[in-house]
């Protein structure tokens, strides 16, 4: 019996070497499932970034959509609104039952027989500018080649009010001055001339430092423009806002097509602009007034792109716009028909009797 119950002791009970072995293989298996445990967290790790990165760039593209959708909308609303202000003027233009209409029928006619009476009372003649004077005409036409290549140097902040009125000024003074100027004064008259024509019509004049180095070269100083200024403002009476031959034919063109960005009007205009720049070059052109200048400058511009681009009734377009012409210039046909022959005889012999004049093609 002491035997057995020894017998089953020992099989009960494991000798202290069993048990080390024993607690050695449980630590392994917790290893190998702490292994494979963190092999597991790793691999779901692994797997969610890919999802992640997916979800991110599936929600971006949302946004981007959403983002595109907004604008689509804005759009909309932006083109709805425009075409409803477009058709409201339309309306009103349309409608002369419409109770805009009158305010601005009565608005117009005001304005424009306010200005355009404002444009015939003004009206100065600037011929025989050089009848009192011992300045050659062909000096003159070089002068005004010069202030184009000049003003065209300053074309940032100059425009073409800015010659008109420069030659406009020297031409009035010319002509209003008891004293007798030879050749040799014509460049500091010029230069001083576009001085005050740029501090009329420039929002950033040019300066007087300019005139002195840059444009004179130091042959005309501070001190002399600034009393040829004198002079001119006051043999002038300082009446030097009066009309050029751009604002007639400005006035002109806003009569016939408002204020209309097309293409082909903004072509017309360049023709008559560079029309008008051409007859100041040509003394003789100076004897016509400004506003039959202006107008006769622009029925040959009329004309010009009629003939080039319109096919069908071309003699009664043009009859038509210089009847419209002749009511806002208040000149009779046969002038208007003299003057265009002019100015068709001066473009076709411009080269010839000027060759040695090229800024206005160059400027243009």
């Amino acid at each position: 019996m002491k035997q057995h119950r020894n017998f089953s002791r020992s099989r009960r009970s494991s000798s202290p070497q069993e048990k080390i072995k024993k607690t050695q293989k449980g630590r392994q298996k917790k290893n190998r499932n702490s292994n494979n445990s963190s092999c597991n967290t790793n691999s779901q790790s692994h797997e969610k970034q890919p999802r992640q990165l997916q979800e991110g760039k599936i929600l971006k593209f949302i946004k981007e959509l959403e983002a595109q959708q907004e604008k689509q909308v804005s759009n909309l609303k932006f083109s709805q609104s425009f075409i409803e202000d477009v058709q409201q003027k339309q309306t009103i233009e349309e409608d002369q039952g419409h109770p805009e209409f009158d305010k601005q029928l009565q608005y117009i006619k005001c304005y424009e027989q306010e200005f355009h009476q404002t444009l015939i009372n003004e009206n100065i003649y600037l011929g025989n500018s050089l009848q009192n004077q011992k300045i050659d005409d062909k000096l003159r036409a070089r002068m005004i080649d010069w202030m184009i290549e000049v003003l065209g140097n300053y074309n940032e902040t100059t425009s073409d009010a800015t010659f008109f009125r420069s030659v406009s000024i020297m031409d009035y003074y010319l002509q209003k001055s008891i004293t007798e100027y030879s050749n040799s004064n014509l460049h500091l008259i010029g230069i001083t001339s576009m001085f005050i024509a740029s501090k009329l019509e420039d929002i950033y004049h040019i300066p007087l430092k300019d005139f002195v180095t840059r444009i004179s070269h130091y042959k005309c100083s501070s001190s002399k423009i600034k009393a040829m200024e004198q002079s001119i403002l006051e043999t002038l009476n300082f009446e030097i806002t009066f009309p050029t031959s751009l604002d007639y034919l400005q006035n002109i063109l806003y009569q016939f097509f408002s204020q209309n960005d097309n293409p082909y009007l903004k072509n017309i205009q360049k023709t008559s602009i560079y029309i008008l720049k051409m007859c100041l070059h040509d003394y003789e052109m100076t004897s016509i007034s400004q506003n039959a200048l202006a107008s006769s400058a622009f029925i040959y511009s009329i004309n010009d792109f009629v003939l080039k681009n319109n096919n069908n009734n071309q003699e009664l377009t043009i009859n038509q716009f210089i009847n419209q012409t002749i009511q806002i210039s208040q000149i009779n046909q046969i002038e208007i028909k003299e003057f265009v022959n002019k100015i068709q005889d001066l473009i076709q012999n411009f080269q010839k009797n000027h060759p040695t004049l090229y800024n206005l093609d160059k400027y243009q």
